[in-house]
């Protein structure tokens, strides 16, 4: 009796002992999925806050846009001294001009600008491609200036259209100042 007793207490003992090393082991790897959801939370988390900074830097420069489209519409329209009935048929041209303007300069942005460190670099034959597209593009630019040059006509008198084409320029030009101002060079190291 006593040895099937003590075979019972070493059969317990190691049945006991087995459950331990299992409940540590499963501890054990209960913590590494803690540690291993720790971690996805926290990249979560930094994936929340980058995507919340993009929307805010994105919201920011649409906010800057919207002001500057804002300013613009008050310049030109105090240069040119429109009416409210002129500016109620003058804006929804100058407008549809301007998408389209816009739309160009999209398509044509960087062509040819790839190069620009590299022109010695450039055979006879690249160098007359671009410079090729360099006029095909200013010329679509003046096909545009002049299409609307008489759409402007029909709604603004020849004064107002020269005043026009003033005021866009000297509103560029500021606002190439302002952005030269707010992002000064720095100064040229001395030799």
């Amino acid at each position: 009796m006593k040895t099937t007793f003590v075979k019972i207490t070493v059969t317990s003992l190691l049945l006991i002992l087995g459950i331990l090393v299992n409940t540590n082991y499963a501890n054990a790897q209960q913590e590494k999925l803690n540690q291993q959801d720790e971690k996805l939370v926290a990249q979560v988390n930094q994936l929340d806050v980058s995507h919340h900074q993009y929307n805010a830097q994105h919201k920011d420069q649409s906010e800057q846009r919207e002001k500057m489209e804002a300013q613009r519409v008050a310049f030109i329209t105090q240069k040119l001294n429109l009416t409210p009935d002129e500016a109620k048929v003058f804006w929804p041209v100058y407008n549809e001009y301007d998408s389209k303007r816009h739309d160009l300069m999209k398509s044509f942005r960087g062509s040819g600008d790839h190069h620009k460190d590299n022109y010695d670099k450039l055979n006879e034959a690249e160098a007359t491609q671009i410079l090729d597209n360099q006029i095909i593009e200013a010329q679509k630019f003046l096909d545009l200036r002049k299409e609307y040059h008489a759409k402007f006509k029909s709604v603004l008198p020849a004064v107002k259209i020269l005043k026009l084409y003033d005021a866009e320029r000297e509103f560029q030009k500021m606002l190439m100042e302002k952005m030269h101002n707010n992002n000064p060079k720095p100064p040229a190291e001395k030799k």
